[in-house]
């Protein structure tokens, strides 16, 4: 299974179509937040809601991908803000996605895989955007690959 994530997209619909065309091969699209786009044009996107997001998406969202527990947020909770570790653990997932800082991040703690795309569209750590690619099979994560994109 190959899932495409992004996040801070802040209103470039087209950036997200393309990307979404471009790979046709992933089997799921996630977006971790601050699209600030309606959800009739998020629907090729499983999506939480970010802080700059009017649309009524939730704030959460837990799904299971060939056996594995991942849950996605934006990042901007209080809870996860205060203590991170101690939060994500409580959730006793597998894969742990959240957007919010524009940073790029992969990290383990324990058991969980933490990841964040970075932002597509207004990256904080670089001049180019970013999005996140996972490859799942038999119920493990085999692979990640961050993918860059001129602005």
């Amino acid at each position: 299974m190959k899932i495409l994530i992004v996040s801070d997209t802040h209103r470039n619909v087209s950036l997200l179509k393309d990307l979404y065309y471009q790979n046709a091969t992933c089997d799921y699209f996630l977006h971790l937040g601050d699209s600030e786009l309606p959800e009739y044009l998020m629907n090729d996107y499983s999506t939480v809601k970010g802080n700059c997001d009017y649309a009524d998406f939730p704030k959460t969202k837990d799904i299971e991908i060939d056996g594995l527990k991942i849950h996605m947020e934006h990042g901007d909770g209080f809870k996860f803000q205060m203590n991170p570790s101690k939060y994500i653990e409580d959730l006793k997932c597998d894969i742990f996605l959240f957007g919010h800082t524009h940073i790029k991040l992969a990290n383990k703690v324990k058991n969980t895989y933490i990841f964040n795309p970075g932002s597509l569209t207004r990256p904080r750590d670089g001049s180019k955007g970013s999005y996140l690619i996972l490859t799942i099979e038999n119920k493990k994560l085999v692979k990640y690959e961050f993918k860059e994109i001129d602005l």
